[in-house]
């Protein structure tokens, strides 16, 4: 009987060895890149039960929303004001600019993104993932719906899950976007 545990033990300790084994080669092999450049790769928000990509190239940092500075006077979209890094930036209520119904959820988070030129704290309820797309699985958006022409510029495209995809240059270049003030 003690020969037979044995036995089954020395087993188990192979096999878990194996299994071992296979993961660390598994985690050592070099990702695959695309170099055709036929993928990209976007950071998941949500907004509501809604998802948005946008790609991770122009993410600089990912937080919780904390010490919001509301300014008066600005159009609906812009929340305000957050300190990240030291330094001040405009957070735009992506969910408001974006007319979709319903608040924000209850403090959320910004994604400090950079794009035309512009930094600028997009507020949104969550970031979920990382996620590679293939260009030929971005559809074009629909722009056949009156919620589509309210939403502006900025969709790049929709794959077949339903996740949006946003160019952030073209909605960072809205001219909704810029706020002046009023000369005296």
């Amino acid at each position: 009987m003690t020969n037979r545990v044995d036995n089954t033990q020395a087993n188990d300790a192979v096999r878990i060895q194996q299994v071992l084994e296979e993961r660390a080669l598994a985690l050592a092999r070099e990702p695959q890149v695309d170099a055709t450049g036929h993928t990209v790769e976007l950071v998941v928000l949500a907004l509501g039960p809604e998802r948005y990509g946008v790609d991770i190239l122009q993410v600089q940092t990912i937080q919780a929303l904390s010490g919001l500075a509301r300014l008066p006077g600005l159009p609906a979209f812009w929340a305000g004001l957050v300190n990240l890094r030291s330094r001040l930036y405009p957070v735009l209520n992506l969910r408001r600019y974006l007319a979709l119904p319903g608040q924000p959820a209850e403090g959320g988070k910004v994604v400090l993104v950079t794009a035309a030129k512009l930094s600028v704290a997009l507020w949104v309820d969550d970031v979920l993932e990382i996620r590679r797309v293939r260009l030929d699985e971005i559809g074009a958006p629909l722009a056949d719906t009156a919620t589509a022409a309210q939403r502006g510029p900025g969709v790049r495209g929709i794959t077949a899950d339903l996740l949006v995809v946003l160019d952030l240059d073209v909605l960072l270049g809205d001219s909704r976007l810029v706020v002046q003030a009023a000369a005296n």
